[in-house]
């Protein structure tokens, strides 16, 4: 008879070749009640592997009809997957797959082995942190952390590490730490390591609960503000939980305290200089204060004024500095200096210092600077410089006698006012029925004190003139003059002079005619 072969085949498994024959003959003359028995798997290599290495599955079983095929599953975390034919499977090993078991089938039914566990080895894996206590916790309080792990061999060393931004700073080692949490530092991570490898777990922040800190003023608009505008002012804490209210405050230039609200945003509607402010944030673990916050105000030069700058004491003709001095925001930019005489304005020059190294200090010149930003203009009050100087006594002071009374003069000029004394013979006259002593100013730093003297007699002592501030003193000694001598002088000087003007007539004609 001819045998028609059947060919037999499934994934993975050898080829069986069976004729019709063969096949017949065993249906026919067989007891389907023999199910396959004794089914096993062999591993090769035995013993333990490293994870990731291929390992071959056998399956064996007793069958009369003979077995006709096989099929392979592993089973997973409770899942069971097919994952070949044929009685022999190549696969490698991982540690989340590591149970096999094989199905024999024959004619009569199926039988299974049992689960057979290839032991592998691998680094740490899963690795996680417990915190206790867990959940929120107050800032600078002790915590225990518990590292978890899975390996084989098991993990055989632990290390901890804290986490602060950028920054990584290892703690200790073991299994367990205990550890104090604070706002700053309250992130972990564990490390575990075995013959195999090492392996991180994830990071572990513990909730921190803390008060208010780094508390903030922002401003809007920001950088420099117009004296007059307004501006908005945020106050910004870090806190947990968030912050429950905030509190406004003005502080001015006596340092008094003002509250001004207590939203987180406060808008100041007329900004000056003058005022600076802060902001109060609180929680229920506590508060913090901001900063104090100084404006950037601008505003037009103000309070512009002059200061001399000179040598101890001062006389006509001698150097001093005028420097200009204003309160600007941004700083002034430009300084001009002017004089002022007799109502005429004379620009002198421009900076902040002027130089004047003939300084007149009786001439009753003034100067003035103007100082400019590019909010303003503003201009200081008029000075004669302040020069302090000794008192110079004037050429116009004399004595004259009309008839019985002799009337006297002295005019100095002194910077502070000078204090002016009569001396006759050496004594010190005062105010009286024979003697009348009037002072009038010449200026703004002149004095003319005249002496009047009654009854006088022909010989009358020669007249002193004291005039002394605290820069120095000066005198002057005047002697008397009738009213007929100098009478006399202006009628001899008024001879000469015609007699000259005659005498130029003369020659000229003389010329004329040659």
């Amino acid at each position: 008879m001819e045998l028609t072969p059947t060919l037999l085949s499934s994934p993975d498994s050898e080829l069986l070749c069976v004729s019709d024959t063969m096949w017949q003959a065993g249906v026919e003359g067989t007891d389907c009640t023999n199910l396959p028995k004794n089914t096993s798997v062999s591993v090769i290599p035995s013993g333990e592997v490293l994870e990731g290495s291929s390992v071959i599955l056998t399956c064996s079983s007793d069958a009369n009809p003979p077995v006709t095929s096989y099929r392979w599953y592993s089973v997973r975390a409770g899942d069971t997957t097919s994952t070949g034919y044929g009685p022999v499977l190549r696969t490698k090993i991982w540690a989340d797959n590591t149970h096999f078991y094989c199905e024999a089938k024959n004619m009569c039914g199926t039988h299974n082995s049992t689960i057979t566990k290839v032991p592998v080895l691998y680094g740490p894996k899963t690795m996680s942190v417990s915190v206790t206590p867990s959940g929120p916790v107050f800032h600078g309080t002790m915590v225990n952390l518990a590292c978890s792990s899975n390996g084989n061999p098991p993990v055989s060393s632990f290390t901890w590490y804290s986490v602060k931004g950028d920054q990584v700073v290892r703690l200790g080692v073991g299994k367990r730490l205990e550890t104090s949490v604070s706002a700053e530092v309250h992130q972990f991570y564990c490390e575990g390591r075995n013959d195999h490898g090492r392996q991180n777990s994830t990071l572990i922040e513990v909730v921190i609960q803390y008060p208010p800190r780094s508390t903030s003023v922002s401003v809007n608009p920001s950088g420099p503000l117009l004296k007059g505008s307004s501006v908005t002012l945020t106050c910004i804490s870090d806190a947990n939980p968030p912050v429950t209210s905030y509190r406004w405050y003005s502080v001015d230039k006596s340092e008094t305290h003002s509250v001004l609200g207590s939203e987180q945003m406060y808008t100041v509607a007329n900004v000056s200089g003058n005022t600076q402010y802060f902001c109060e944030a609180k929680n229920q673990h506590g508060s913090n204060n901001s900063t104090m916050l100084q404006l950037n105000i601008q505003y037009p030069p103000r309070n512009t004024s002059v200061s001399v700058s000179s040598s101890d004491s001062v006389l006509e003709g001698s150097s001093v500095t005028l420097t200009c001095s204003s309160d600007a925001n941004p700083p002034v930019t430009s300084y001009r200096w002017y004089s002022v005489r007799g109502g005429t304005e004379d620009y002198v020059a421009s900076g902040q210092k002027l130089i004047q190294a003939t300084i007149n200090v009786i001439d009753g010149r003034e100067y003035y600077c103007k100082a400019k930003n590019h909010h303003g203009e503003d201009q200081s009050a008029s000075t004669n410089a302040s020069i302090e100087f000794a008192p110079q006594m004037s050429s116009s002071s004399r004595c004259l006698r009309s008839g019985s009374q002799v009337s006297c003069t002295c005019d100095s000029h002194a910077n502070p006012a000078p204090l002016v004394q009569w001396r006759l013979s050496g004594r010190r006259v005062n105010h009286s029925t024979a003697t009348a002593i009037r002072e009038e100013p010449l200026g703004r730093i002149g004095l003319r004190s005249t002496l009047t003297i009654r009854q006088s007699q022909e010989d009358m002592p020669t007249a002193l003139c004291l005039s002394s501030n605290s820069k120095g003193s000066a005198s002057l000694q005047l002697c008397v003059t009738s009213t007929s001598y100098q009478m006399l002088s202006l009628l001899i000087g008024a001879v000469a002079g015609a007699a000259g003007m005659l005498l130029l007539c003369v020659i000229t004609c003389v010329i004329v005619r040659r």
